[in-house]
């Protein structure tokens, strides 16, 4: 099946491995050249030598924190037009949110939430003017189905679903935005993969 997305150009965050390495995999066999974005430069070359020879594809690579001001920007340096931005980074840590502080909540609110607002705010506009994009955020299937020990995710990550479910009423009509977050993260058909979250059971 074709879906028409060839010769775009496709950000991704979190690429050296997971959802995020899948998702650069499939755009870049749908015939996009691809932005792999992650901290670890060994692992991220090693994940764009596997899609280049897979593929065929254009694949740049950036080794920055996207959480952070620096890392967004040099991101967007080195693909500064997206068509198709796939937002993606770790989830907070488990635990009983008494004993979270401030800090821990910002922290995550910061990473999970504010980090692909950023990126979207960068980004969507230009997707407007040239009447083609799609924004796909990675988060949690506890955003549908929310776990009492993920409380840091949960709160994040719903705050972005909300944000994003105002802003895909704005774009639609423009050919352009983000999807809600998916628990089963999609880009169309293009990526299909599903991040559980972490059960009671495995929290010690």
């Amino acid at each position: 099946m074709d879906l028409g997305i060839r010769g775009k150009a496709a950000l991704v965050c979190g690429a050296s491995k997971g959802l995020g390495r899948g998702c650069a995999m499939s755009l870049a066999r749908e015939g996009c050249g691809v932005t792999l974005i992650a901290r670890q430069r060994e692992a991220l070359e090693k994940a764009a030598g596997e899609i280049r020879a897979a593929t065929g594809a254009t694949v740049a690579i950036v080794a920055a924190d996207v959480t952070s001001d620096e890392g967004r920007a040099a991101a967007l340096a080195a693909c500064p037009n997206p068509d198709i931005l796939v937002t993606n980074a770790a989830g907070p840590p488990p635990g009983d949110f008494r004993k979270f502080s401030r800090e821990d909540w910002l922290r995550a609110v910061s990473a999970n939430m504010l980090t692909p607002i950023e990126l979207i705010k960068a980004t969507v506009d230009g997707m407007i003017s040239r009447r083609f994009g799609r924004i796909v955020n990675i988060t949690s299937s506890a955003v549908k189905a929310p776990i009492a020990e993920l409380a840091l995710s949960n709160g994040a990550r719903s705050g972005l679903t909300g944000f994003v479910a105002g802003l895909a009423r704005q774009t639609v009509a423009h050919n352009a935005g983000s999807e809600p977050p998916r628990s089963s993260a999609s880009c169309a058909p293009i990526c299909a993969a599903r991040r559980p979250p972490i059960s009671p059971a495995r929290i010690s």
